[in-house]
Protein backbone atom coordinates (compact mmCIF):
# COMPACT_ATOMS: atom_id res chain seq x y z
CA UNK A 1 0.00 0.00 0.00
CA UNK A 2 1.39 3.24 -1.19
CA UNK A 3 1.43 5.90 1.71
CA UNK A 4 2.00 9.69 0.98
CA UNK A 5 4.61 10.13 3.53
CA UNK A 6 6.58 7.07 2.69
CA UNK A 7 6.64 8.00 -1.07
CA UNK A 8 7.36 11.27 -0.63
CA UNK A 9 10.53 9.95 2.03
CA UNK A 10 11.27 7.22 -0.54
CA UNK A 11 11.68 10.30 -3.57
CA UNK A 12 14.26 12.27 -1.43
CA UNK A 13 17.39 12.51 -3.35
CA UNK A 14 20.11 10.33 -3.32
CA UNK A 15 21.34 8.83 -6.46
CA UNK A 16 21.15 11.17 -9.12
CA UNK A 17 21.62 8.82 -12.47
CA UNK A 18 20.00 9.39 -15.39
CA UNK A 19 16.48 8.04 -15.15
CA UNK A 20 13.57 7.70 -17.28
CA UNK A 21 12.44 9.72 -20.06
CA UNK A 22 9.70 11.79 -17.52
CA UNK A 23 11.04 14.52 -15.52
CA UNK A 24 10.06 14.55 -12.10
CA UNK A 25 10.28 16.70 -8.38
CA UNK A 26 11.44 15.41 -5.52
CA UNK A 27 12.57 16.77 -2.10
CA UNK A 28 16.17 17.09 -1.28
CA UNK A 29 15.85 16.50 2.52
CA UNK A 30 13.21 14.00 4.32
CA UNK A 31 10.23 16.09 5.57
CA UNK A 32 11.83 19.34 3.86
CA UNK A 33 8.06 20.40 2.91
CA UNK A 34 8.51 19.13 -0.99
CA UNK A 35 5.28 16.70 -1.42
CA UNK A 36 6.24 15.50 -4.87
CA UNK A 37 3.52 12.81 -4.46
CA UNK A 38 0.66 15.13 -4.32
CA UNK A 39 2.65 17.91 -6.45
CA UNK A 40 2.92 20.43 -4.25
CA UNK A 41 5.33 22.40 -1.78
CA UNK A 42 5.67 25.12 0.82
CA UNK A 43 7.68 28.10 0.39
CA UNK A 44 8.16 30.19 3.63
CA UNK A 45 7.31 34.01 2.91
CA UNK A 46 10.28 35.75 3.12
CA UNK A 47 12.44 32.70 2.66
CA UNK A 48 12.86 30.37 0.42
CA UNK A 49 12.74 26.25 -0.08
CA UNK A 50 14.86 23.91 -2.32
CA UNK A 51 13.80 21.25 -5.02
CA UNK A 52 15.48 18.92 -7.18
CA UNK A 53 14.25 18.29 -10.82
CA UNK A 54 14.88 15.22 -12.14
CA UNK A 55 15.83 14.11 -15.96
CA UNK A 56 15.72 17.86 -16.89
CA UNK A 57 17.43 17.66 -20.16
CA UNK A 58 15.55 19.79 -22.28
CA UNK A 59 12.74 20.84 -19.86
CA UNK A 60 11.52 24.23 -19.67
CA UNK A 61 10.01 26.08 -16.79
CA UNK A 62 6.57 27.78 -16.39
CA UNK A 63 5.87 30.27 -13.77
CA UNK A 64 4.24 33.16 -12.65
CA UNK A 65 7.16 36.08 -12.31
CA UNK A 66 5.35 37.98 -10.14
CA UNK A 67 4.61 35.51 -7.94
CA UNK A 68 7.99 33.32 -7.67
CA UNK A 69 11.32 33.50 -8.22
CA UNK A 70 13.13 30.44 -9.38
CA UNK A 71 16.80 29.66 -9.73
CA UNK A 72 19.19 26.95 -10.50
CA UNK A 73 21.62 26.66 -7.77
CA UNK A 74 24.92 26.52 -9.48
CA UNK A 75 28.18 25.15 -8.29
CA UNK A 76 29.30 28.80 -7.04
CA UNK A 77 26.25 28.84 -5.04
CA UNK A 78 26.14 25.60 -3.13
CA UNK A 79 27.92 26.18 0.09
CA UNK A 80 25.94 29.51 0.56
CA UNK A 81 22.45 28.25 -0.26
CA UNK A 82 23.33 25.46 2.10
CA UNK A 83 24.48 27.21 4.92
CA UNK A 84 21.62 29.63 4.60
CA UNK A 85 18.49 26.77 4.07
CA UNK A 86 20.14 24.98 7.02
CA UNK A 87 20.53 28.13 9.44
CA UNK A 88 17.16 29.34 9.06
CA UNK A 89 15.71 26.21 9.55
CA UNK A 90 18.02 24.95 12.38
CA UNK A 91 18.50 28.57 13.69
CA UNK A 92 21.16 28.73 16.14
CA UNK A 93 20.58 25.21 17.42
CA UNK A 94 23.81 23.53 17.05
CA UNK A 95 24.38 19.43 16.86
CA UNK A 96 24.99 16.66 14.70
CA UNK A 97 21.67 16.21 13.51
CA UNK A 98 22.27 20.04 12.00
CA UNK A 99 25.47 18.75 10.78
CA UNK A 100 24.09 15.72 9.23
CA UNK A 101 21.23 17.78 7.36
CA UNK A 102 23.95 20.19 6.35
CA UNK A 103 26.01 17.50 4.66
CA UNK A 104 23.51 15.59 3.18
CA UNK A 105 22.08 18.97 1.20
CA UNK A 106 25.32 19.70 0.18
CA UNK A 107 26.48 16.42 -1.30
CA UNK A 108 22.97 16.86 -3.17
CA UNK A 109 23.46 19.96 -4.35
CA UNK A 110 26.90 19.62 -5.44
CA UNK A 111 25.50 16.28 -7.98
CA UNK A 112 22.60 18.57 -8.81
CA UNK A 113 24.83 21.41 -9.79
CA UNK A 114 27.11 19.52 -12.58
CA UNK A 115 26.84 21.55 -15.50
CA UNK A 116 25.93 18.65 -17.44
CA UNK A 117 24.36 16.91 -14.99
CA UNK A 118 20.55 15.32 -15.33
CA UNK A 119 19.18 16.85 -12.76
CA UNK A 120 19.00 20.84 -11.65
CA UNK A 121 18.51 21.48 -8.01
CA UNK A 122 15.97 25.24 -7.77
CA UNK A 123 15.90 27.50 -5.09
CA UNK A 124 12.33 28.65 -5.12
CA UNK A 125 11.37 32.39 -3.62
CA UNK A 126 8.11 33.85 -2.98
CA UNK A 127 7.49 37.58 -4.36
CA UNK A 128 3.66 37.05 -3.72
CA UNK A 129 1.29 35.43 -1.22
CA UNK A 130 -0.92 32.54 -2.41
CA UNK A 131 -0.27 29.38 -4.28
CA UNK A 132 0.93 29.91 -7.82
CA UNK A 133 2.34 26.88 -10.26
CA UNK A 134 5.35 25.99 -10.75
CA UNK A 135 5.17 24.14 -14.19
CA UNK A 136 8.11 21.81 -16.05
CA UNK A 137 7.49 21.31 -19.47
CA UNK A 138 9.04 19.06 -21.87
CA UNK A 139 7.42 18.85 -25.33
CA UNK A 140 4.35 17.88 -24.74
CA UNK A 141 4.87 16.55 -21.44
CA UNK A 142 4.25 18.57 -18.10
CA UNK A 143 4.37 18.61 -14.80
CA UNK A 144 3.63 20.65 -11.80
CA UNK A 145 3.76 21.92 -8.36
CA UNK A 146 1.31 23.88 -6.32
CA UNK A 147 3.82 26.33 -4.52
CA UNK A 148 1.51 27.39 -1.16
CA UNK A 149 4.01 30.56 0.55
CA UNK A 150 3.28 30.63 3.81
CA UNK A 151 3.40 32.88 6.53
CA UNK A 152 6.13 32.33 9.52
CA UNK A 153 4.08 31.18 12.55
CA UNK A 154 6.43 31.17 16.06
CA UNK A 155 5.20 29.99 19.56
CA UNK A 156 6.89 29.46 22.60
CA UNK A 157 7.15 26.21 24.57
CA UNK A 158 8.06 25.25 28.31
CA UNK A 159 9.02 21.79 29.32
CA UNK A 160 8.58 20.44 32.72
CA UNK A 161 10.60 17.75 34.31
CA UNK A 162 9.05 16.23 37.18
CA UNK A 163 10.03 15.07 40.35
CA UNK A 164 7.79 13.32 43.36
CA UNK A 165 8.22 11.45 46.35
CA UNK A 166 8.43 7.14 46.33
CA UNK A 167 6.86 4.87 48.39
CA UNK A 168 9.28 5.39 51.11
CA UNK A 169 9.46 9.26 51.07
CA UNK A 170 12.44 10.06 48.72
CA UNK A 171 12.39 12.02 46.44
CA UNK A 172 12.82 11.11 42.49
CA UNK A 173 12.76 11.68 39.31
CA UNK A 174 10.06 10.63 37.52
CA UNK A 175 11.23 10.73 33.90
CA UNK A 176 14.48 9.41 32.17
CA UNK A 177 14.04 12.43 30.07
CA UNK A 178 16.34 15.91 31.70
CA UNK A 179 16.78 19.64 30.89
CA UNK A 180 19.48 18.65 28.73
CA UNK A 181 17.54 16.74 26.34
CA UNK A 182 15.66 19.83 25.56
CA UNK A 183 17.78 21.11 22.63
CA UNK A 184 17.28 17.51 20.60
CA UNK A 185 13.41 18.05 21.02
CA UNK A 186 13.36 21.65 19.72
CA UNK A 187 15.67 20.37 17.02
CA UNK A 188 13.17 17.63 15.97
CA UNK A 189 10.06 19.75 16.51
CA UNK A 190 11.72 22.71 14.54
CA UNK A 191 12.21 20.29 11.20
CA UNK A 192 8.86 18.53 11.95
CA UNK A 193 6.86 21.77 11.64
CA UNK A 194 9.48 24.40 10.39
CA UNK A 195 10.50 22.81 7.58
CA UNK A 196 7.20 21.24 6.56
CA UNK A 197 4.94 23.89 7.64
CA UNK A 198 7.15 27.32 8.49
CA UNK A 199 5.94 26.70 12.23
CA UNK A 200 8.70 27.23 15.04
CA UNK A 201 9.03 26.95 18.20
CA UNK A 202 11.67 28.67 21.13
CA UNK A 203 11.94 27.56 24.58
CA UNK A 204 10.37 29.56 27.23
CA UNK A 205 11.57 27.48 30.25
CA UNK A 206 13.53 24.14 30.79
CA UNK A 207 13.32 23.08 34.12
CA UNK A 208 12.45 20.25 36.80
CA UNK A 209 9.61 20.92 38.98
CA UNK A 210 8.98 18.98 42.71
CA UNK A 211 5.65 17.65 43.73
CA UNK A 212 6.53 16.51 47.27
CA UNK A 213 3.72 13.39 47.38
CA UNK A 214 3.47 10.11 46.59
CA UNK A 215 2.33 10.01 43.13
CA UNK A 216 2.85 6.62 41.86
CA UNK A 217 4.49 4.67 39.22
CA UNK A 218 1.54 5.94 36.80
CA UNK A 219 0.10 8.85 37.10
CA UNK A 220 -3.65 9.33 36.49
CA UNK A 221 -5.69 12.34 34.99
CA UNK A 222 -6.98 13.28 37.62
CA UNK A 223 -3.49 14.15 39.51
CA UNK A 224 -2.05 15.38 36.37
CA UNK A 225 -4.87 17.96 36.61
CA UNK A 226 -4.67 18.56 40.13
CA UNK A 227 -0.99 18.36 40.92
CA UNK A 228 0.67 18.84 37.86
CA UNK A 229 -0.97 21.06 35.54
CA UNK A 230 -0.47 24.14 38.05
CA UNK A 231 3.28 24.27 37.31
CA UNK A 232 2.89 25.44 33.55
CA UNK A 233 4.51 28.41 32.78
CA UNK A 234 2.86 31.10 32.44
CA UNK A 235 3.74 33.43 29.55
CA UNK A 236 4.97 30.36 27.02
CA UNK A 237 2.01 29.57 24.67
CA UNK A 238 2.25 25.68 25.60
CA UNK A 239 3.97 23.47 28.78
CA UNK A 240 5.13 19.84 27.73
CA UNK A 241 5.08 17.89 30.95
CA UNK A 242 7.67 14.95 31.07
CA UNK A 243 6.26 12.58 34.05
CA UNK A 244 7.67 9.10 33.30
CA UNK A 245 4.66 6.97 32.66
CA UNK A 246 0.62 8.65 32.37
CA UNK A 247 -2.53 7.13 32.17
CA UNK A 248 -3.75 8.59 29.13
CA UNK A 249 -7.14 7.41 26.85
CA UNK A 250 -7.25 4.73 24.76
CA UNK A 251 -6.95 7.04 21.62
CA UNK A 252 -4.19 8.97 23.28
CA UNK A 253 -2.30 5.85 24.78
CA UNK A 254 0.83 8.04 25.17
CA UNK A 255 0.38 11.14 25.60
CA UNK A 256 -2.22 13.61 25.67
CA UNK A 257 -2.94 17.64 25.28
CA UNK A 258 -5.38 19.57 27.25
CA UNK A 259 -6.76 22.26 25.24
CA UNK A 260 -8.33 24.33 27.99
CA UNK A 261 -4.74 24.74 29.44
CA UNK A 262 -2.31 24.85 26.73
CA UNK A 263 -0.43 21.72 27.80
CA UNK A 264 0.40 18.29 27.29
CA UNK A 265 2.23 15.20 28.61
CA UNK A 266 4.17 12.47 26.95
CA UNK A 267 4.74 9.53 28.58
CA UNK A 268 8.80 8.37 28.67
CA UNK A 269 8.85 5.24 26.12
CA UNK A 270 6.76 7.29 23.49
CA UNK A 271 4.24 4.81 21.27
CA UNK A 272 6.49 1.92 19.73
CA UNK A 273 3.40 0.37 17.61
CA UNK A 274 2.96 3.21 16.48
CA UNK A 275 5.93 5.15 15.11
CA UNK A 276 8.98 3.63 13.56
CA UNK A 277 11.93 2.67 15.85
CA UNK A 278 13.84 5.76 16.56
CA UNK A 279 10.73 8.14 16.45
CA UNK A 280 8.35 7.08 19.01
CA UNK A 281 8.92 9.40 21.51
CA UNK A 282 9.58 12.04 19.50
CA UNK A 283 6.60 11.33 17.09
CA UNK A 284 4.25 11.25 20.36
CA UNK A 285 5.74 15.09 21.40
CA UNK A 286 5.42 16.00 17.97
CA UNK A 287 1.65 14.67 17.66
CA UNK A 288 0.81 16.69 20.86
CA UNK A 289 1.95 19.55 19.45
CA UNK A 290 -0.15 19.13 16.37
CA UNK A 291 -2.99 18.95 18.56
CA UNK A 292 -2.07 22.28 19.60
CA UNK A 293 -1.74 23.90 16.39
CA UNK A 294 -5.17 22.42 15.38
CA UNK A 295 -6.46 23.81 18.23
CA UNK A 296 -4.88 27.39 17.43
CA UNK A 297 -6.70 27.25 14.27
CA UNK A 298 -10.08 27.49 15.77
CA UNK A 299 -10.80 24.13 13.65
CA UNK A 300 -13.54 21.56 14.73
CA UNK A 301 -12.54 17.77 15.89
CA UNK A 302 -9.29 16.69 17.09
CA UNK A 303 -7.01 16.69 14.12
CA UNK A 304 -7.02 12.90 14.04
CA UNK A 305 -7.11 11.39 10.57
CA UNK A 306 -7.02 8.48 8.58
CA UNK A 307 -4.29 8.59 6.21
CA UNK A 308 -1.94 6.46 7.22
CA UNK A 309 1.80 6.94 7.92
CA UNK A 310 1.42 10.84 8.48
CA UNK A 311 1.89 12.79 11.84
CA UNK A 312 -1.85 12.63 13.56
CA UNK A 313 -3.15 9.55 11.52
CA UNK A 314 -5.41 7.24 14.06
CA UNK A 315 -3.17 4.76 12.51
CA UNK A 316 0.95 4.15 11.48
CA UNK A 317 2.43 7.61 11.82
CA UNK A 318 5.64 9.24 11.02
CA UNK A 319 6.72 12.81 11.44
CA UNK A 320 5.93 13.22 7.97
CA UNK A 321 3.44 16.22 7.49
CA UNK A 322 0.88 16.23 3.96
CA UNK A 323 -0.95 18.79 1.79
CA UNK A 324 -4.18 18.20 3.60
CA UNK A 325 -2.61 18.40 7.27
CA UNK A 326 -0.16 21.52 6.34
CA UNK A 327 -3.26 23.11 5.26
CA UNK A 328 -5.11 22.68 8.46
CA UNK A 329 -2.02 24.04 10.66
CA UNK A 330 -0.69 26.86 8.46
CA UNK A 331 -2.81 27.73 5.81
CA UNK A 332 -2.07 30.68 2.91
Amino acid sequence: MDMPGAMDRARSVGGLGVGGAMPSFVQFLQNSGVYAAQNFMIVPRGGFNLVCLRDSKDVGLSYDRNRLLVEDVRLDDVERVAQEYIKTRFREQKGQERDDQLLRLRTALYATARPDGPARGLKVSPKDKGIPELKAVRRSTSIKLDVAILPRKDFTIAFKFLKHLDQSGNLINATKWTPDDVPWFLTKLNWTFGAQANIFFTPAEATWMTVRKALGPKISRDVFRKEIVPFKVRGADLTCFLVGDYDAMDNEAAGEYLPDEQVFVVVDQGNPPVFDYGEAFIGVMAHEVGHFLHHKRNIPGSGHHNRSGILLSSGMESLSLDKQLVTDLNAW
